[in-house]
């Protein structure tokens, strides 16, 4: 599988990542090691181009896309034309403004 584009993380993405990875490893290794496999899946669609994920808001460049058996999703936004900057790792549960927020922290 060839990649498309360099993914870069944000520092706060990496620790979201690590914060959900660790609370379903408190419930149930298995469920981990789901959580796991379904992140690198999304973070291999957002790599070789494949990823769907639509527009997250007007004006804002952020995509994202959803874990396949989990509420996650995978923001991220396009920088160049090879480059894709992962934003966040966030529970689609969360409010729409609260997500917006953090995408807006970050954003470049």
């Amino acid at each position: 599988m060839a990649f498309r584009y360099k993914l870069i993380h944000h520092p706060d993405a990496a620790k979201e990542y690590q914060e959900a990875h660790d609370f379903f490893l408190n419930v149930d290794a298995d469920l981990a090691d789901l959580f796991k496999e379904d992140f690198k899946a999304a973070l291999r669609a957002i790599a070789t181009g494949r990823a769907a994920g639509s527009l997250y808001a007007a004006g804002c460049a952020a995509r994202w896309v959803k874990l396949k058996r989990f509420s996650y999703k995978v923001f991220f936004e396009p920088e160049g034309d090879d480059v894709r900057f992962v934003l966040a790792v966030i529970s689609g549960r969360r409010h729409p403004s609260r997500i917006q927020s953090a995408l807006r922290r970050r954003g470049r």
